[in-house]
């Protein structure tokens, strides 16, 4: 198993004592657009964090149907807010905001931008230079990988989502390391072909329980990225219990991306 709450558990000690050095206290705000089930389920997991290591939180909670110019007015206002160091918006959009994800994301100041979506940060890290704010899940990922000692050079890895916030940077840092990536999205054609392939499959796709056993191949490494609600239960984009006596390493849904998650926030924070 690859325990995520374990990890994370063990890197916020060293993270709460960096917090402690500071002469200030550190400012996270989020901004959250509609009322999705699965964003606001880590919006107040966020904001128990937040307590636990003295970080003021600041929630701002729109309509989702707040317009892009009233959204980017709010942004701004955090931009220009010395007591905020740090700001997050939740994905995804509602669909009414999608089309504009990059020029909101961009709007962001980029020395705020702890999540790593605003362009200047995006292209750091697709140039592979002078890297400074990754997405959270994509490092939380690599975070747990380095912690299992599981080197992906020359693995075959696939991907499950494309999405500029998880699969995309994820597949970019794995390429950095050697590993052979395939992303698959919404638009492949037999998914299931790539997977049975897979030595390392990480979905990321919002798709609850889309793999199956026959999806995977033998001691195949799992890293299930999902948050989805079914029948008022939190599950991942993997049948854990199909899978599970098949694959060598798996993480579970919930307490293992998610926890990793929420720890890079911080570190990327105090950064």
């Amino acid at each position: 198993m690859l325990d995520g709450k374990k990890v994370s558990e063990e890197l916020l000690i060293d993270i709460k004592k960096d917090i402690s050095k500071l002469y200030y206290k550190l400012g996270l705000s989020v901004i959250l657009v509609g009322d999705k089930k699965d964003s606001i389920f880590y919006v107040n997991s966020l904001k128990k964090y937040c307590e636990r290591l003295n970080i003021k939180f600041f929630l701002k909670q729109f309509n989702k149907n707040i317009s892009l110019n009233d959204l980017i007015k709010e942004i701004d206002i955090l931009n220009n807010d010395d007591s905020i160091h740090g700001i997050l918006i939740q994905s995804p959009l509602p669909l009414s905001l999608k089309k504009n994800e990059k020029e909101i994301f961009n709007s962001i100041c980029p020395k705020k931008d702890i999540d790593g979506v605003n362009i200047y940060n995006a292209g750091k890290l697709f140039l592979n230079n002078d890297i400074q704010f990754i997405p959270c899940t994509a490092l939380g990922c690599l975070e747990l990988l380095d912690y299992y000692d599981i080197n992906v050079e020359g693995l075959n890895v696939v991907v499950l989502g494309a999405s500029n916030v998880i699969g995309l940077p994820l597949s970019i840092l794995l390429l950095q390391r050697g590993a052979t990536v395939t992303i698959c999205h919404i638009k492949t054609k037999d998914v299931k072909s790539h997977t049975i392939n897979a030595d390392l499959l990480i979905s990321c796709c919002g798709v609850a329980k889309l793999v199956e056993n026959d999806w995977i191949k033998q001691d195949a490494i799992i890293i299930d990225v999902g948050i989805n609600f079914l029948d008022n239960k939190l599950v991942g984009d993997v049948n854990f219990d199909s899978v599970k006596d098949k694959c060598k390493y798996i993480t579970p849904v919930p307490g293992g991306v998610g926890p990793m998650t929420i720890t890079m926030l911080f570190k990327q924070l105090i950064i």
